[in-house]
């Protein structure tokens, strides 16, 4: 992991440089896919700004603070990359029994019936689905062409795909949340 820390607006001392290092030596803990972490650490007008930015394999975080210390602000700003870091993690690792910050869990869905639809899929927020006559969701997946479309059948009331099937035709399959 590689940490880059830049001062700007005044002389960075080896305390805090230290300080910056130690804690965020730590955060790989919770995820290892971490390759960079940018600190931007100012002064202006007597207030301390900090700007941690964690980049790696599929994650890209930031986090910003300010305060009247710098070690603060710093500190501030990396309990609030650290949440975000964890958050992240448990949402890689499909804990669909945990809640996410909206109060809304993830649910793994799979076809109601038998079909070519075997992958199932990970919901995490059913507000977000569109709600659509059946006729309408094939015209928006002929349109959008990529991946399979998941929509709120308007007509049955069921959540439903819509995907290709291994012989080129269009298909719309009823889902269901996984029984474990």
């Amino acid at each position: 992991m590689n940490i880059e820390i830049s001062g700007r607006h005044f002389d960075l001392t080896d305390a805090l440089k230290e300080h910056v290092e130690h804690k965020l030596k730590t955060i790989d803990r919770f995820y290892d896919g971490i390759s960079d972490i940018h600190v931007i650490l100012e002064v202006t007008s007597g207030t301390n700004h900090v700007h941690l930015q964690v980049r790696g394999n599929h994650i890209k975080l930031d986090s910003k603070s300010e305060a009247h210390d710098i070690y603060a602000a710093f500190d501030d700003a990396f309990n609030s990359l650290e949440s975000q870091v964890r958050k992240f993690k448990d949402k890689m690792h499909n804990h669909s029994h945990r809640n996410d910050s909206n109060g809304t869990s993830l649910t793994y869905y799979v076809a109601a019936e038998e079909s070519e639809f075997d992958n199932g899929i990970l919901i995490d927020d059913l507000k977000q689905i569109p709600r659509l006559k059946t006729e309408d969701a094939i015209m928006n997946y002929e349109i959008e062409q990529e991946g399979d479309y998941v929509f709120q059948n308007t007509e049955t009331g069921k959540l439903s795909i819509v995907y290709l099937t291994s012989s080129g035709k269009t298909q719309v399959v009823e889902l269901v949340r996984e029984q474990k």
